[in-house]
């Protein structure tokens, strides 16, 4: 959930709350106030009766009305104070139970003691205040609506810069070296968040550099050594004696020098891919290249009785001859060494997209992995360094061609779309 669905969910249940107990405590608060005002006037009828009855002796004469009406008990039990009350009384009129306020109080007449009842009908009171409860209820509606629209209005507004800055971060790629310098805003918070971010990308390009310094200098200067150890093992073998008696050392140190050669070869590729140190500025025919390099493997298909299916069309990019040379390399030498006896190689080549496909009895490989440096799938052969996918992951993405990997029907397919 979005932090700013979840901030207008806790901000209108917030108000609704508020403004329900607010409603409830008015609705009381209101009611209060004009019942006191309702026996404030049944008062002033109580305090007419009394200096009437004081000044002449007798009762006053009454003229009932829709909204009041007195009554004149006689009564033997004088009253210590007046009583106020409220209750439901039958209504002939509208044929229905209405809210009445009635006064009692009691008149000393020389030996006579009257109850006096005044009566006042509550609708007025009653509608009034339902009157305005339906008006508090309406505001406090167009008050949660006013400030659910302005709050999604603002704070979209307010929040522009945060969905700026992440845009900004995940089109970030360390790799190409894209520049990204998050200018200033107007809240203190998303300044903060993007001069944090700015540091932090520096820093990390920084040491990203120095890695690959590190590395580009590690394999160039292992040449060397490898060349004198290379160089070291043809002379032993030379030497029969030497080899009569440990062929099967000086073998493991051939095949583990071979191996360590590789590795930095391909170290020193993928750092040069990485500096962008081929211009993709040659014409590349891909279909004559694949001929040529199945030319090449023929005699190793033939030995593997590998059954070849070929699809292609003329296909022409502007590229690198070398770069292309390593995809098709790559790909027909994994095709053939994780293949099966008599297994088959698919090759298709269309306007936009160049697949090889191969039988093998290794299962699917990881898709989140494939293409990540040293990943090797626990059946790979140990003869190899895990830097073939990788390396033509790389240059896929230094062209802006896609690397894409299936597996289907126990085959696997390597797909370069241009």
């Amino acid at each position: 959930m979005k932090l700013f669905t979840r901030y207008n969910r806790i901000n209108v249940i917030a108000s609704i709350l508020i403004f329900l107990i607010g409603c409830v405590a008015f609705y009381f608060v209101i009611s209060y106030v004009l019942v006191r005002q309702l026996d404030k006037t049944l008062h002033n009828e109580q305090t007419e009766i009394l200096q009437y009855s004081k000044e002449h002796n007798a009762l006053p004469e009454i003229l009932n009305t829709t909204d009041q009406q007195i009554v004149f008990e006689p009564t033997t039990k004088l009253l210590q104070k007046p009583k106020y009350a409220s209750y439901k009384l039958w209504d002939e009129k509208d044929k229905d139970m209405e809210w009445v306020r009635n006064l009692t109080f009691t008149v000393n007449l020389s030996d006579k003691i009257f109850k006096v009842t005044v009566t006042k009908s509550q609708m007025e009171t009653e509608d009034l205040l339902t009157l305005i409860l339906y008006v508090a209820i309406s505001m406090v509606a167009l008050i949660i609506i006013a400030n659910f629209i302005i709050n999604r209005m603002v704070l979209q507004k307010l929040w522009q810069p945060f969905y700026a800055t992440i845009g900004s971060i995940e089109q970030y790629q360390l790799s190409k070296k894209t520049a990204t310098q998050l200018p200033d805003t107007t809240v203190d918070e998303f300044n903060l968040l993007n001069n944090s971010f700015n540091s932090m990308a520096k820093k990390v390009e920084h040491e990203y550099e120095m890695l690959k310094e590190f590395t580009g200098n590690a394999a160039h200067e292992m040449q060397t050594p490898l060349a004198v150890i290379s160089n070291n093992i043809e002379a032993l073998m030379q030497d029969e004696l030497v080899l009569k008696n440990q062929h099967q050392v000086i073998a493991i140190i051939e095949q583990s020098v071979s191996r360590l050669s590789r590795l930095n070869q391909s170290l020193l590729l993928l750092t040069k891919i990485e500096n962008h140190r081929f211009e993709l500025n040659e014409v590349v025919k891909w279909d004559t290249l694949l001929t040529q390099k199945l030319a090449e493997l023929a005699e190793l298909l033939t030995a593997q009785k590998l059954q070849i299916t070929i699809d292609t069309i003329p296909v022409t990019t502007l590229f690198h001859h070398h770069l292309a040379d390593i995809i098709i390399s790559n790909l027909l030498n994994n095709a053939i060494r994780y293949n099966v006896a008599n297994g088959s190689i698919s090759i298709q080549l269309h306007i936009n997209q160049l697949t090889i496909s191969n039988t093998s009895l290794m299962p699917s490989l990881d898709t989140e992995k494939i293409g990540s440096r040293f990943y090797r799938h626990s059946a790979t052969k140990p003869d190899g360094n895990g830097l073939g996918l990788s390396i033509i992951k790389q240059i896929c993405d230094v062209a802006g061609y896609q690397f894409i990997y299936t597996y289907e029907q126990s085959q696997h397919h390597f797909a370069i779309v241009f």
